[in-house]
């Protein structure tokens, strides 16, 4: 495709060189002198010029009247090309125009989109956080009654214990060392360890449940805390949806 143009460009450089100024100096009506000049292209209002210092394009209107009859200049001709030209500028603007509507006006509807999405969104976070609240607020006087049972129990187990090992090496001692006396210490004994072990297992569920209550708590206050930033951040979201949405005044304070 670039030699194909590199191509047509040299014949059409071999056509029009001979037409007007070829590997010469030229004086534009500006003064600005063209040097090695040769037309490279021929059009209604003007022509294409290469120079040693590029590129440019040459209008008729800035040549003498001589050079232009010379290279051809057809006034009825030219004013009909710039007419054109003209149209068609006006529809590429028409053109451009309703494409950045249409955009803008996807861009617009993308956002509202976007924003009902993150409303929605940001709705269930809020209500699932408040559902945990609710429910952290329940179990929270449950694990805290259950603390203190746990806790009234292995103090009396443990007390129990106690007391009841004191007494029967109490009795032993009173009434000495005998068969009967033998089986009810080690029943005695028996029925210390089974206290102690229930007393060991009651007091690690006031330690289980005592944990899970700090946490219950620790998630409270910080649920709490991001419910509030939740609902600040929806109050906002729905202050901006208003606006892209194009609400005004008292609905767009409502929505």
């Amino acid at each position: 495709m670039k030699l194909f143009r590199l191509i047509l460009i040299m014949v059409v450089t071999s056509l029009f060189c001979s037409a007007g100024f070829a590997k010469e100096d030229y004086t534009m009506a500006s003064g600005r002198v063209l040097k090695n000049a040769y037309i490279m292209e021929k059009k209604p209002d003007g022509v294409v010029v290469a120079h040693d210092a590029g590129v440019m394009f040459v209008k008729y209107s800035k040549m003498s009247e001589d050079f232009r009859k010379k290279l051809g200049y057809d006034a009825e001709k030219c004013a009909k090309y710039e007419a054109k030209k003209r149209k068609n500028k006006k529809r590429k603007r028409k053109r451009d125009a309703a494409k950045n509507a249409k955009d803008a006006k996807f861009k617009k509807e993308l956002n509202v989109r976007q924003g009902k999405y993150k409303i929605y969104d940001l709705e269930n976070k809020i209500k699932a956080t408040e559902l945990r609240i609710k429910r952290l607020k329940k179990e929270i006087p449950k694990l805290e009654a259950d603390s203190k049972n746990f806790l009234d129990k292995a103090v009396s187990l443990s007390a129990t214990t106690s007391g009841g090992y004191s007494n029967s090496n109490r009795g032993n001692s009173i009434w000495g060392s005998s068969t009967s006396s033998s089986r009810n210490r080690n029943a005695n004994r028996t029925e210390v360890k089974d206290r102690f072990r229930a007393a060991k297992a009651v007091g690690e569920e006031y330690s289980s449940s005592k944990f899970r209550l700090s946490n219950y708590k620790d998630e409270l206050e910080r649920k709490t805390l991001q419910l509030d930033k939740m609902k600040d951040q929806l109050k906002m979201l729905k202050r901006k949806q208003g606006r892209a949405e194009g609400k005004k005044g008292f609905f767009s304070k409502i929505f």
